[in-house]
């Protein structure tokens, strides 16, 4: 059985423009505690969880050669979009895409980032996609403070900064992570 763990990251691209990265990380039942305890060896000083923005670019590098090293694949939702455009718009856009690929993988654990009062909003798109039988009743949903039993949303956050950065033209942590991510375009339309 896989679990996907989901995090995002946005920028914002000058005046005019928005990416909004939504990152899920595939993780083999089998994998969950090697994923754990490489994680947790990554974490930095007194800092109880890995965050892609907080770390100094020399961990950056560290870090995604470690993540390229597991036994995880991702899958990675990218929406450009104008600057006028809501990111909870974008998200939608980029959540329905990716869990309609999740339910096509027969995914049957999903595990959110907990945004608080913002789950909500997630909670309302995968009610729709349950009425539409797009997601099923056997896929398992959840939003989790990324603490250590949840290292995969660690992970998940560092796939979503290291395509967000590339795409603003800072690839090289990119380019160690890409044979095994697969990026969906979404429009925010």
């Amino acid at each position: 059985m896989l679990t996907a763990y989901i995090d995002e990251s946005m920028r914002r691209r000058g005046e005019a423009s928005c990416v909004y990265v939504l990152a899920t990380v595939l993780v083999p039942d089998d994998a969950g505690s090697t994923v754990r305890a490489t994680m947790e060896g990554l974490r930095h000083g007194r800092s109880r969880v890995v965050h892609w923005r907080k770390e100094r670019p020399e961990r950056r590098t560290l870090i995604a050669s470690a993540i390229a090293g597991l036994p995880v694949t991702g899958l990675v939702a990218v929406c450009l979009h104008d600057a006028e455009v809501r990111s909870e718009r974008a998200r939608r856009r980029c959540l329905l895409r990716l869990l309609d690929e999740l339910a096509r993988r027969d995914v049957e654990r999903v595990i959110f980032e907990t945004r608080h009062e913002q789950d909500a909003a997630d909670r309302a798109v995968i009610t729709s996609l349950r009425k539409a039988k797009v997601v099923t009743d056997a896929m398992s949903l959840t939003w989790e403070d990324p603490g250590a039993w949840f290292a995969g949303l660690w992970v998940a956050d560092c796939v979503a900064g290291a395509v967000s950065w590339w795409l603003d033209g800072h690839g090289a942590h990119w380019s160690l992570l890409e044979e095994q991510v697969t990026l969906v375009d979404v429009e925010a339309d």
